[in-house]
């Protein structure tokens, strides 16, 4: 069988994981219109008969001095190792495509190269054909395409093009497998999924999620999970009005999670304090955003 891993890069917002939920037709990555929304790596596995493909979904890349948007560059450069092809998505909404293009020149690359044009739904004709033209004689060792994550679009061209050029190999997860991700990372995410929902830019941004226990039964999950902030004013944005807000968002990530998991949930979320936490090592790794935790 062939089998191999593909890294998925871009800028924010683009549509990595948009791309990753497309190809499995399942959630595996939150997904959101706002800054930072992946902040780690997360394999997703696809199965077909003779075929397994992992793709990994990684953070946005940005220029940044902060010590969580250092780490979530390493997380995508990182992906680069081993990898058995990179996929480089780009937004036909940005005609501008000089920092995709630095990007792109900068990467150390010792696998083939695919650029994927997403979002073609939102972009005209002609402004399609300047984008081909731009990155077929900029980059012409890659292999330039197009799609819409959004509605489909050009996601089996993609798949198919990349399982083409993946080696003879073993399968490296079970089929039952569809990421890498526990459900404790699981519950995580989707606490931060409704904190990007819910709230305004700037408090997901500032905001990280740990789950301090997780007991799982034949029929249940009890979730004790902490939300931190930054400033000690968004505590009260994120409980909100005689708790409204944290009730409406424990409740929201409480159904998605039966939905996917199949069974009852039991969330509970407090919130706290931690001032700086983002420039802050022992806190980015009491986080989970560190290197040292193999992430």
């Amino acid at each position: 069988m062939k089998s191999g891993f593909i890294a998925i890069l871009g800028q924010p917002n683009v549509g990595k994981s948009t791309f990753v939920n497309a190809l499995l037709s399942k959630r595996v990555s939150i997904v959101s219109p706002k800054p930072q929304t992946t902040r780690d790596n997360i394999d997703a596995v696809y199965h077909a008969k003779d075929l397994q493909l992992i793709f990994i979904d990684t953070p946005g890349l940005f220029n940044s001095e902060e010590s969580l948007d250092q780490y979530m560059n390493k997380e995508a450069y990182s992906s680069l190792s081993g990898a058995d092809a990179a996929i480089y998505i780009v937004s036909a909404e940005n005609l501008n495509t000089s920092k995709d293009d630095k990007i792109l020149t900068s990467l150390k690359l010792n696998c083939p190269l695919f650029i994927v044009i997403n979002k073609i739904d939102l972009a005209t004709a002609p402004e399609m054909e300047t984008l081909l033209k731009h990155y077929i004689s900029s980059f012409p060792k890659a292999m330039v395409l197009q799609m819409s994550a959004l509605t489909n679009f050009g996601i089996k061209e993609v798949r198919d093009e990349v399982g083409k050029i993946m080696p003879i190999g073993p399968a490296y997860f079970d089929e039952k497998m569809i990421t890498d991700k526990d459900k404790v990372f699981a519950a995580k995410e989707m606490v931060r999924y409704e904190l990007l929902h819910f709230l305004s830019d700037e408090v997901p941004h500032q905001s990280a999620v740990t789950i301090d226990s997780f007991k799982e039964s034949k029929d249940m999950v009890k979730i004790l999970a902490t939300i931190y902030v930054e400033k000690e004013g968004q505590v009260a944005i994120v409980v909100g009005k005689g708790g409204a807000m944290i009730k409406k968002i424990s409740m929201t990530a409480r159904r998605n999670l039966q939905k996917d998991w199949k069974k009852r949930v039991e969330l509970v979320l407090k919130v706290k304090h931690e001032p700086n936490w983002r420039s802050k090592p022992d806190k980015l790794k009491a986080f989970g955003y560190s290197e040292d935790e193999g992430d």
